[in-house]
């Protein structure tokens, strides 16, 4: 007997990321209050910047902004990793 699938990997792909417990907390609430899921949300969100929604690169535009100003926590995480990197590097 053939083993059964669980997981379609070729029609859909996971995402995983990682936010702020105050943010993600505020935004699932506001989602559930609209009657939508995080899922709905993301994969609208997705589905628009891949279409070249405006609006989305208006926002695309925006983060890449707030990044190289060093105003994003991913952003500052890069900064902080590659100090530590020419630390190490520096020590060898």
């Amino acid at each position: 007997m053939p083993a059964t699938r669980k997981y379609d990997f070729n029609g859909r792909k996971s995402v995983h990321i990682h936010l702020e417990k105050k943010f993600h907390g505020a935004f699932r609430a506001k989602l559930l209050s609209c009657g939508i899921t995080m899922q709905d949300a993301l994969e609208e969100c997705a589905i628009r910047i891949a279409e070249n929604d405006s609006y989305m690169e208006k926002l695309l535009n925006e983060i890449l902004d707030k990044k190289a100003a060093g105003e994003l926590s991913a952003a500052k995480e890069e900064i902080e990793s590659i100090y530590e990197i020419i630390k190490k590097d520096r020590k060898n």
